[in-house]
């Protein structure tokens, strides 16, 4: 083979950045969704941020996830199963049917010892016989899982009179073996039960840990090592970086006034920067500066961006925050007029658009004339004003994010972002009612603008990469926390079932105490590999640390509380063990489509299966695993329903099956099979939870819930769109971006032709 011209790199080889690769994720749009979602509801409505309204949210989610993430990988499958909803009704019927008591109107009469593994067998009889059909007669699923939805909801409601004489089967809590079960799939954690006075302590020391974490961690893959590495001098910026800011967040909790607030706001923003300047000088190579100009497309998303964060401070300051009258600037008569001639013009547009005498985008222009007044009716001043604030601000954000990308490598473009995030943090504060926006959502700000800055600096001082970073290395440091740990996770289990804690609880909490020993000893490890190594793959191995340390953060606000807290609340706060088999299961999907040749596989027939067969792959079996997965979510979704209610109706899951897919769509995954996310999957969910109860929370009506959640997907699906063009144009076409382009290399003679063999 030839070799590789000068300038050239594999692109398996040059470096894609972090937030680089991340914009090329599959469930990238659902993430930014995601946040968009609760940063809307977060503003508008004072429960959704609680940590009530959180149990709730992820309450409607859980359920929805578990079904979403099997039906996402069916669909990267190159299949759908649309009697995916009503088996979980099925199951559930099932199993209540066979452990109710003999009789006129009884069932089989079993111990739920047997009735749930039998109705495990039911439901991977089911999955089988899809997948089989599937197979065996070339029938597209669509058809063939809407003959088995039909079956289902026969089944249920026929052998649900036949044996009840009712529409709903009931009696779950009286079978044998309800105690055993029920601690298994009606289990909660009530949070009101686990008093932790040292919870925000841990809460604000684990958030400290992964921002620093997922900071060095951007650096360590973003920017190319020294070649004469400077450990001390390293470990006394990260020194620095740590304890000054640290030093003025205490003294900024301890004191109050405007004066003291700006001094020590400032100490903690100069450690920070200081600290990450002498971090990259020491750790890093020097930057070079090539000085070039933004181009035009940047110089106007600069003007863009800066527009929009001026329009909403100006917003802001003009719509009143208290006042929760209609919007209603196109109402009445000249509203519905200019309803009218946008339907009008999206009409003649969608005509003249399809005979090719306008541009095929031009009918977009009559949907936002009528969107206009559908709008001003739908909302109201308030929630107008912080819709239009959240969104004309990260909007411009965002836009002047991306300027400061292609302005390699000055850092003034980011820099500026910072401030304007800054001034933005300020404006918020000053015309803010309640505490939420005033003290949270301005730290949040300012943290933010902090870390946008920190990054500024390293990009002006440190060398971009230009290979790509390497796994980390799995050293004794790994052996030794995965020892620990899964001897913490057996010893505190032990300790859980000896005080008298159910078999699911104890493996529980035994298994998140061992997984804290093992995050600790890792992150101990990553740090000395990172000081003391040339370990080039640390920077993953520090992400790692970074988004457990977070997760736990979140983990420790949500299910603990106060002392003090459990004194001013009578509310009490459930969280049901549905979202933990939605991490689980989340997180299973993930492992299994990245880490297993049963991934690959799925990818495979997804995109074509006759191309993957001829390789080897074993297409029939795939998707019929594939269909049974699914099945098996289905019982799992089943048995948390029956053990919930303990009764289901005859009509329970049937429907649903289209809310799976929807989910699985906003998740990044397309419905013609080949591409998609687990994870995307299940923060679609989180996503349609957000939605159905944050509406509710808002106080809006809730009969316009759907028509947010259809705008959604349409989004969504055009997101998700653009971003896999993106990453089949980033596959194709490398460039690193902090390098000037190379130049073109001298001409060669042309090579002999050959025969036999490969050049």
């Amino acid at each position: 083979m030839a070799a590789t011209t000068a300038g050239e790199v594999d692109e398996r080889l040059a470096h894609r950045g972090p937030i680089q690769q991340l914009l090329t994720r599959p469930e990238i749009g659902a993430l930014l969704g995601l946040a968009g979602v609760w940063l809307l509801f977060w503003l508008t409505s004072e429960a959704f941020g609680t940590v009530g309204g959180t149990a709730n949210y992820l309450d409607v989610a859980a359920l929805l996830g578990i079904m979403a993430v099997p039906v996402a990988l069916l669909m990267i499958g190159g299949e759908f199963d649309l009697s995916s909803g009503s088996m979980t009704g099925a199951t559930a019927v099932f199993v209540i049917l066979m452990s109710r008591e003999v009789g006129e109107l009884g069932g089989a009469g079993f111990s739920l010892h047997l009735a749930v593994p039998l109705s495990l067998c039911f439901a991977l009889a089911i999955g089988w016989f899809n997948g089989t059909l599937v197979e065996r007669t070339s029938l597209p699923s669509f058809i063939v899982t809407l003959g088995t939805f039909f079956i289902l909801i026969g089944a249920k409601l026929g052998f649900g009179k036949l044996f009840t004489n009712k529409v709903i089967v009931e009696g779950l809590d009286d079978a044998q073996g309800y105690v055993f079960w029920d601690d298994i799939f009606g289990a909660e954690w009530i949070r009101n039960s686990h008093v932790w006075d040292g919870r925000d302590w841990a809460w604000a020391g684990l958030l400290v840990v992964a921002g620093v974490s997922l900071l060095i961690g951007l650096f360590e893959m973003s920017y190319a090592r020294r070649v004469d590495p400077r450990p001390w001098h390293a470990a006394g910026g990260l020194l620095g970086a740590l304890v000054v800011p640290l030093f003025g967040f205490v003294m900024l909790l301890r004191t109050d006034g405007t004066a003291a607030n700006w001094t020590w706001g400032g100490v903690i923003a100069v450690g920070t920067l200081s600290g990450v300047a002498i971090w990259c000088r020491a750790r890093y190579e020097p930057a070079q500066h090539t000085h070039r100009r933004p181009d035009a497309r940047a110089a106007r998303m600069l003007v863009i961006g800066t527009a929009a964060i001026v329009a909403a401070v100006v917003l802001v300051l003009v719509m009143s925050a208290e006042n929760s009258d209609q919007l209603g600037f196109l109402g009445g008569g000249f509203g519905r007029a200019v309803f009218g001639l946008g339907i009008a013009a999206t009409g003649v547009l969608a005509v003249l658009a399809a005979t090719g005498r306008v541009r095929t985008s031009a009918p977009v222009i009559g949907v936002i004339v009528a969107m206009l007044p559908t709008i001003s009716y739908m909302m109201t001043i308030q929630g107008a004003r912080a819709v239009l604030f959240a969104g004309l601000a990260g909007a411009g954000v965002l836009i002047l994010t991306m300027v400061g990308t292609r302005t390699q490598p000055s850092m003034w473009i980011p820099l500026a972002v910072a401030v304007a995030v800054a001034v933005l943090a300020f404006v918020a504060q000053s015309e803010a009612e309640s505490r939420k926006l005033r003290v949270e959502l301005f730290s949040t700000l300012l943290l933010v603008a902090l870390a946008l800055a920190a990054l500024a600096v390293a990009r002006s001082l440190a060398r971009r990469r230009t290979s790509a970073v390497p796994a980390p290395e799995s050293g004794a440091w790994t052996r030794i926390g995965a020892a620990a740990g899964g001897a913490a996770t057996a010893v505190f289990g032990i300790i859980e079932l000896i005080d008298g804690d159910g078999f699911l609880y104890a493996l529980t909490t035994g298994a998140a105490k061992g997984a804290v020993v093992t995050l600790g000893i890792y992150a101990v490890g990553t740090l000395y590999r990172m000081l003391f190594t040339a370990d080039e793959g640390v920077g993953r191995g520090l992400m790692y640390v970074g988004l457990a340390a977070g997760g736990l953060a979140l983990a420790s606000k949500l299910l603990f509380i106060t002392a003090a807290e459990a004194e001013a609340t009578q509310a009490v706060t459930r969280f049901r063990v549905s979202v933990l088999f939605y991490l689980l299961f989340a997180a299973a999907g993930a492992w299994m489509l990245a880490r297993t040749r049963f991934g690959s596989w799925t990818f495979a027939v997804g995109g074509n299966k006759e191309a993957a067969r001829s390789i080897g792959v074993p297409a029939a079996r795939t998707k019929t695993t594939l269909f049974m997965l699914v099945s098996v979510c289905a019982w799992m979704a089943g048995m948390l329903i029956a053990f919930r209610l303990n009764s289901v109706q005859a009509n329970v899951g049937d429907g649903l099956e289209f809310r799976y897919i929807i989910v699985a769509v906003v998740g990044g995954n397309l419905l013609t099979g080949g591409y998609g996310s687990a994870i995307g999957a299940a923060i679609g969910a989180l996503i349609w939870g957000m939605i159905s109860q944050g509406i509710g929370f808002a106080h809006w009506n809730t009969d316009w819930r759907f028509l947010v959640l259809g705008g959604l997907l349409v989004v969504a699906v055009i997101v998700n769109n653009y971003v896999r063009q993106r990453a089949e144009r980033s596959q194709s076409h490398v460039v690193d971006e902090g390098e000037p382009p190379p130049e073109p290399p001298p001409p060669t003679e042309p090579e002999p032709a050959t025969t036999g063999g490969q050049s």
